[in-house]
C-alpha cells in the first residue's frame, strides 16, 4: 500500500460518483470556509475604520484632539479679531501669523477689485488719475463675523472721494469736464500683526511693497494696524487700573515699535522705484468692546495712537511723508456700525468708515498736488 493513498481519489464504477461526489462536497466546504475567513476580515476593518472615525470626531468636537492651524489650507484666523473662540487674546505671540499656501495675488482684496485692475489697465496714468491703496488687516479686508463675504471700506472711500472732487470741481471750475479720477485698491490680511507684516513686508503676495512696487504706483497708501497687536499684549490683564505698570512693562513700544518701523519700510519700498513723493496716512487703533472692559487695554491704545501722531508729525525721512488720524468714530456697543463682536464693523460701518477717511484722503492729495 501506498503512503499517500487516498480513497476519496480511487474507486471504480458506482464508486466513481461517490467519490466525485465526495470531492465536490469537500472543495465547497474550503470555498465556504476561505470566503467566510475573507468576509470577516473584511468586516473586521471596515469596523474599525469606522470606530476610528467616530473617535477622532469626538475627540475633535470636545477639543480633546485640536485640528492643525492652516488645515486645508484655510488661512490662520487672528486671535480675537476674527476667531470667535479666540476673542480678546489667547497669549500668542506675534510670530504665530504666517502667510497661508492658499493666499494668492487676488485673496482679500475687494469685492471690485478685478473690475478695478481691467479699468487700470485702459487707464493713462496721467495727473488727472490718481491711486489710493489700503493695507491692513481684517478691518481692511472688511471681515464681518458669521458672514461669508467681506466687506472692505475700499469702494466706499472711493466713490466718496470722487464725489468730493466732482463737487470741488463744479464748484471752483465748473468748465472742467474731467475731474480727478480717483482709484482706491485694498487689501486686508485677518490675524496680521504689524510685526507680521513687517517680517512679511517683501512677501510676493501679502507683503505691503508689492502694492507700492507695481505699477500704476499710488499716491497715497493708507495703512490700518495696531489691533491684533493690542490683542497680543494684553492677553493676561487681571488689574484694570494698573495701565501704569503695564506701560513700564513697555507694551506700549511693543505696538508702536513694529507700526513705525512698517512706515519707513514702506516708503522705503517707493523710493526704491522712483515713488520718492508717496506718502502714507495712518490710521489709529479703534476703540472696541475688549478696551471698554479693560480700561488698561484703552489706555496703552491711547499711548500707541499719541506715539503715532507725534512719530507722523516728527518724521523727517529721505522721502514721502507720514500724516495721522484718528480713527473716524468712537466704539459703542449699541451703534450699527459695529458687528456683535465688538471688535470688527458692519458692513454699514465699513462703509461709514470709507467715506469718512475720504475728506482726509482728499486733503492729502491736495496737498501733494497743486492741480487736483
Amino acid at each position: 500500500m501506498h503512503n499517500n493513498y487516498n480513497p476519496v481519489a480511487t474507486g471504480r464504477g458506482t464508486g466513481d460518483h461517490i467519490a466525485s461526489f465526495d470531492l465536490e462536497i469537500a472543495s465547497n466546504r474550503q470555498r465556504h470556509d476561505e470566503t467566510r475567513s475573507a468576509l470577516s476580515g473584511r468586516h473586521l476593518i471596515a469596523w474599525f475604520f469606522f470606530a476610528s472615525v467616530a473617535v477622532a470626531s469626538f475627540c475633535i468636537f470636545t477639543g480633546i484632539l485640536e485640528v492643525p492651524k492652516g488645515i486645508a489650507g484655510a488661512p490662520v484666523r487672528e486671535s480675537g479679531e476674527d476667531n470667535p473662540s479666540n476673542d480678546y487674546g489667547s497669549g500668542w505671540n506675534d510670530d504665530d501669523w504666517e502667510p497661508s499656501s492658499g493666499y494668492d495675488e487676488q485673496d482679500n482684496t475687494n469685492q471690485e477689485a478685478e473690475a478695478e485692475q481691467q479699468n487700470i489697465n485702459e487707464y493713462k496714468v496721467t495727473k488727472e488719475i490718481k491711486f489710493v491703496y489700503c493695507y491692513g488687516d481684517s478691518l481692511t479686508a472688511g471681515y464681518i463675523p458669521n458672514e461669508s463675504e467681506n466687506h472692505p471700506y475700499g469702494p466706499a472711500l472711493q466713490s466718496e472721494l470722487n464725489n468730493l472732487y466732482r463737487t470741488a470741481s463744479a464748484a471752483i471750475a465748473p468748465q472742467l469736464q474731467h475731474p480727478p479720477n480717483i482709484i482706491v485698491q485694498s487689501t486686508g490680511y485677518p490675524g496680521m500683526p504689524a510685526k507680521a507684516m513687517i517680517k512679511n513686508v517683501e512677501h510676493e503676495y501679502v507683503g505691503a511693497c508689492r502694492a507700492v512696487e507695481h505699477s500704476p504706483k499710488p499716491s497715497v497708501v493708507i495703512i490700518l494696524a495696531g489691533t491684533n497687536d493690542l490683542m497680543r499684549v494684553t492677553p493676561d490683564l487681571e488689574r484694570p487700573d494698573d495701565s501704569e505698570a503695564l506701560h513700564n512693562e513697555g507694551r506700549v513700544e511693543v505696538i508702536l515699535g513694529p507700526i513705525t518701523t512698517l512706515y519707513k519700510a514702506v516708503l522705503a519700498c517707493s523710493a526704491r522705484v522712483g515713488g520718492n513723493d508717496m506718502m502714507i496716512l495712518s490710521v489709529g487703533i479703534p476703540g472696541s468692546r475688549f478696551q471698554v472692559e479693560h480700561p488698561a487695554a484703552s489706555d496703552i491704545a491711547a499711548k500707541v495712537n499719541e506715539g503715532l501722531s507725534e512719530f507722523s508729525s516728527n518724521y523727517s525721512g529721505p522721502s514721502g511723508k507720514i500724516v495721522y488720524t484718528d480713527f473716524p468714530f468712537e466704539y459703542e456697543e449699541s451703534d450699527s456700525k459695529w458687528a456683535p463682536d465688538g471688535l470688527h464693523l458692519t458692513a454699514l460701518g465699513y462703509d461709514e468708515l470709507g467715506k469718512r477717511l475720504a475728506p482726509v484722503v482728499k486733503s492729502v492729495l491736495d496737498m501733494m498736488y497743486d492741480d487736483l
